[in-house]
């Protein structure tokens, strides 16, 4: 039997043929989620990253119709939660978070030994939010502002100390670049974590910490330590009142940040409604407000505005590392 094709028929053939992937693409989109994500926050439980990660999370469940449960792999300042969302199927059903340590401090600190690759190995969705660090200064020194402060450790080198939660975090940078832009000196004392940090603080045992805004923040307004400045470019809005370093030193601007990613690979399709649903979730008026009364700013972006701001993240901690001379302990 011969078969005729016209050719009608035959441009109507080619056109679903090109057209079929452009559907079954489109398809597999709208099916997406069909079952559970699983959100990789690397870091503990209780955190500020955790806590924004169940926020947001939240909302992407009222979204997207299906649960985004929160898995908490703390490690190696966060390197070993990123890691593995780095070795994750790619199916759009695993995606995480990151932090300034991860995708803009540790890639520096940890070099070759680093157990992913910031920019190869992942998805770039969307930032979440920004938070600043809050300088603060045991009451015992005799000094009331920034400048008072500055002059204070000129006049006494090598005297005072600073602490910080470890090696490497972002409060430890944020003391190395106050001295290298000051040209003053004072004595790390690394602690356990953020908590242990505050205590020292409000104990005397350090005179000088950059915390996370978050935990000194109420011990500041209970008078038990005082506040200098904000390491952000802009003002806290929580805490209108602290002017931010770059008023006296112009440039300073180190935020803690966070943002989500899925592993490399994932397919655009789901990526763009993910990178969607964070940005609609990020600008609700009640995630906004919530992340204010946390002293943090919502920061939705686009994938390539995420990207851009982990590669200049590490181009700014090289500088400040490197000057400072920091390698980490074998």
């Amino acid at each position: 039997m011969t078969i005729r094709i016209t050719r009608r028929t035959a441009f109507g053939l080619a056109a679903g043929a090109i057209a079929s992937p452009l559907v079954a693409r489109e398809g597999f989109a709208q099916a997406y989620p069909n079952r559970p994500v699983t959100v990789i926050v690397p870091f503990g439980a209780g955190g500020s990253t955790d806590v924004i990660g169940r926020i947001v999370g939240e909302r992407l469940q009222q979204r997207l119709g299906q649960g985004f449960i929160i898995e908490n792999r703390a490690g190696a300042g966060g390197n070993v939660g990123v890691a593995a969302l780095a070795r994750s199927a790619n199916d759009g059903y695993t995606i995480g978070m990151t932090t300034i340590s991860n995708h803009g401090i540790n890639p520096i600190l940890y070099r070759e030994r680093l157990p992913f690759k910031p920019i190869e190995d992942f998805e770039f969705l969307s930032l979440s939010s920004a938070q600043p660090n809050f300088m603060c200064i045991h009451p015992s020194i005799p000094a009331k502002t920034l400048p008072e402060f500055i002059a204070y450790l000129k006049a006494n080198p090598g005297k005072e100390n600073f602490g910080s939660s470890g090696i490497g975090t972002s409060i430890h940078l944020s003391a190395e670049l106050f001295m290298q832009l000051t040209g003053t000196k004072l004595i790390h004392v690394p602690m356990r974590s953020s908590a242990a940090l505050v205590q020292a603080l409000i104990n005397g045992e350090v005179k000088l910490s950059f915390d996370n805004f978050t935990s000194p923040y109420p011990h500041y307004k209970a008078g038990s330590i005082r506040g200098l400045a904000v390491t952000s470019a802009q003002r806290a809005k929580i805490a209108p009142e602290i002017p931010p370093l770059a008023e006296t030193l112009p440039g300073f601007d180190i935020t803690s940040w966070n943002g989500f990613l899925a592993p490399k690979g994932t397919p655009k399709e789901i990526c763009d409604r993910l990178t969607q649903a964070l940005r609609d979730s990020l600008s609700e008026p009640s995630v906004v407000s919530r992340f204010e009364e946390m002293g943090a700013a919502s920061t939705p972006s686009t994938p390539d505005e995420f990207k851009a701001k982990s590669l200049s993240e590490m181009a700014k901690f090289d500088e400040i590392i490197t000057k400072a001379g920091i390698t980490l302990q074998n």
